[in-house]
């Protein structure tokens, strides 16, 4: 049995009516396409994407809706919308919003994932438009990396115009940390092409990126992200360190941006907490290879304050 139906402009999804104003725009709560595959979306329509429904309709993140190109590939549009005489943010609307214009500008730009739509301030609403193409099988995909996507960006805009940085003991968890923290930091940085790969498969490897050397060839880094300290007292949390550097630099990995498998030539270690108990060189001492011993780079919470006020000035 589909747990998508349409008919005569009627939707269901697991037997529940999804409600529309227009017939070709379906406002869904996420948590009802969880595990539901994209090829049963109905073609020439899209989902706009809420938290809840409960005759006011509840968003917990920037407004994206998503339509079908395949079986296999989404379109998902960002439209993040506000008036002026609504807004409370550190800084003003109006930089806030064209910072986050240049960012999706010269994101599309370096890397291709993300395409401007449009930018419109008639002086009280101010309307940003972008989108991105995913390939993935499940609606959880789709909505994770929409999701996931709008935190960087976030995060890139709090380094971009010198607001607040985020307390790194605020993030919530290891996701938290590494999308709104460590790869900002990465993009201010200098390096491009930033590919967050948390989860089960990433092989040692949650984030991916690459810089140009001094001899113009492209240098593939890989970070591991751990959430708390990192002790070096003998337990799992050591072994399971050694474990994943031994993967991360073994391991080759399909690099989306160049569409073939690479290996890093770099490891940073960053954690959202401290290197206590001699945490670093006990890990240096138990790798054998001085090649691999020597491109690896540690960072934690002190570093990464520090870097992120260097930044700044």
């Amino acid at each position: 049995m589909k747990n998508i139906t349409f008919k005569n402009g009627d939707l269901r999804i697991n037997e529940e009516e999804i409600e529309t104003d227009d017939g070709e725009t379906y406002i869904v709560p996420k948590g009802q396409l969880k595990g539901i595959r994209l090829s049963e979306m109905p073609r020439n329509i899209s989902f706009d994407i809420c938290a809840k429904v409960n005759d006011v309709v509840y968003l917990d993140t920037t407004p994206f809706k998503i339509s079908k190109i395949s079986a296999k590939k989404a379109n998902i549009t960002f439209e993040d919308s506000g008036r002026r005489k609504f807004w409370d943010g550190d800084i003003g609307f109006k930089l806030y919003m064209e910072t986050k214009r240049d960012i999706v500008k010269n994101r599309e730009k370096e890397i291709g994932d993300l395409k401007f739509e449009s930018f419109d301030d008639d002086g009280d609403y101010i309307v940003l438009i972008f989108s991105k193409e995913i390939e993935a099988s499940i609606f959880d995909e789709i909505i994770a990396t929409a999701e996931q996507l709008i935190q960087e960006i976030e995060g890139t805009i709090e380094l971009t115009i010198g607001a607040p940085f985020k307390n790194v003991q605020d993030t919530r968890d290891e996701a938290d940390f590494s999308l709104t923290v460590i790869i900002p930091l990465l993009r201010k940085l200098g390096f491009s092409n930033v590919q967050y790969n948390g989860g089960n498969q990433e092989f040692g490897k949650d984030i991916l990126f690459s810089r140009k050397t001094e001899f113009d060839d492209l240098e593939f880094w890989g970070a591991q992200v751990k959430y708390g300290d990192i002790s070096g007292a003998a337990n799992s949390s050591m072994d399971k360190i050694l474990s994943q550097v031994d993967d991360a630099f073994k391991l080759p990995f399909y690099y989306m941006y160049t569409r073939k498998k690479q290996r890093i030539s770099k490891l940073l270690i960053a954690i959202s907490g401290k290197f206590t108990g001699n945490a670093v060189e006990k890990i240096c001492d138990k790798i054998e290879s001085n090649a691999i011993k020597n491109n690896i780079v540690f960072l934690d919470i002190s570093g990464i304050e520090s870097l992120a006020e260097k930044l700044r000035r």
